[in-house]
C-alpha cells in the first residue's frame, strides 16, 4: 500500500502461516507474535498443552489468562457458535497435528464453556474439555502485536490483519480462484479477517467445526472476509458468516454497523452482506 512506503517490512513463519509486520516497530511486533505463539499453541509443548493434559494449570501466564477470557467472551456472545471447546471434535474430524493426519469422519459433541474457570492464579477445565484457541487466538495475537507499532503500519497473520492508515488505501483480498478483489479503506484503524474452508482442509473435512454437529461445517460459501474496526471483531464475524449463524450474525452486525462482509463461492462468485441478507457483490 502506498501509505506504508519506505518503512520496515518484515516476515516470519509463525501461527502456521506467514506473518508480516510493516511499520516502525515491526521487529518488536513479530517478536511479540512469536512469544505469544509459544504460550498459546496446541502444536508444541506450551502452557495450553499443559492445561489440556492435566485439566488444571496453576500460575498461568497472564497472556494465556487474557486470551482465554477473550475466547470465553466470544463463546458467550456468539451463543457457542465460536467456541474454544472444539478440540476433540477437530481431532475426530482428522486434524491432530497436521490437517488430515487423523482418520477423520467421526462426529463428537462439542461441550459448552460452563465450568471452565479462569483466574490469575489457576485455570481449570471440566472433565473431557480440551481447548483449541485457533483463529480466535490468531486474531487476538495480531491485535496485540499491532500495539507494538508506532504510527502507520500493519500486522498480517495469514489473513488476520490489524492496520492503521494515515491516508486511504486499497486492500487486496485473494478470492478462491486466486483473482484478487479490492476494497477501499479510509484512513484510520481497521481489522480484517478471512475464514475459509479451502485451507487447512483434507479429503472429507476441514478445520472449521460446526459446534451443532460436532464435525466439519457444511458451508454455503468457501470463504468469508470481514472488515471491522478491530481484527478480533472481524475474525468472529467471518466465522459467524461462514457458519451461517443466522440471528447471532445479525446481532453482531447490529453491534458493529460499519462492518463489511464479503463472501465468495468456490467459483469466485462474490456476495456482500446487506441489511436483511446477502446480495451479489459488484466488485
Amino acid at each position: 500500500m502506498s501509505a506504508l512506503a519506505e518503512v520496515p517490512d518484515l516476515t516470519l513463519r509463525a501461527l502456521g502461516t506467514q506473518v508480516r509486520a510493516r511499520g516502525v516497530g515491526a521487529f518488536e511486533a513479530l517478536a511479540e507474535v512469536r512469544r505469544l505463539e509459544r504460550l498459546l499453541t496446541r502444536f508444541a509443548p506450551s502452557p495450553l498443552t499443559c492445561l489440556n493434559g492435566a485439566g488444571e494449570l496453576p500460575d498461568p501466564p497472564p497472556e494465556l489468562v487474557e486470551a482465554l477470557r477473550h475466547a470465553l467472551t466470544v463463546a458467550q456472545e456468539t451463543r457457542g457458535w465460536v467456541t474454544p471447546t472444539v478440540l476433540p471434535a477437530l481431532e475426530a474430524a482428522g486434524y491432530m497435528r497436521w490437517p488430515g493426519d487423523g482418520p477423520g469422519g467421526a462426529a463428537v459433541r462439542v461441550p459448552d464453556t460452563a465450568g471452565i474457570m479462569v483466574r490469575e492464579d489457576v485455570v481449570s477445565l471440566p472433565p473431557g474439555v480440551r481447548l483449541d484457541l485457533g483463529g480466535t487466538a490468531k486474531g487476538w495475537i495480531a491485535w496485540r502485536a499491532a500495539r507494538c507499532l508506532r504510527g502507520t503500519g500493519l500486522v498480517d497473520a495469514g489473513g488476520d490483519l490489524q492496520l492503521r492508515l494515515a491516508k486511504p488505501a486499497t486492500l487486496g483480498i485473494e478470492t478462491p480462484t486466486g483473482t484478487p478483489a479490492y476494497v477501499e479503506l479510509p484512513a484510520g484503524v481497521h481489522g480484517v479477517a478471512t475464514s475459509s474452508v479451502l485451507r487447512r482442509a483434507w479429503p472429507g473435512g476441514h478445520h472449521l467445526i460446526d459446534p451443532r454437529r460436532g464435525r466439519s461445517a457444511r458451508t454455503r460459501f468457501a470463504q468469508v472476509t470481514a472488515v471491522a474496526g478491530d481484527v478480533r471483531i472481524a475474525e468472529t464475524l467471518a466465522k459467524l458468516a461462514l457458519l451461517d449463524a443466522g440471528e447471532v450474525l445479525e446481532a453482531w452486525l447490529d453491534l458493529h454497523p460499519g462492518a463489511l462482509l464479503l463472501a465468495f463461492e468456490g467459483d469466485g462468485t462474490g456476495w456482500e452482506w446487506q441489511p436483511g441478507g446477502w446480495a451479489r457483490w459488484a466488485a
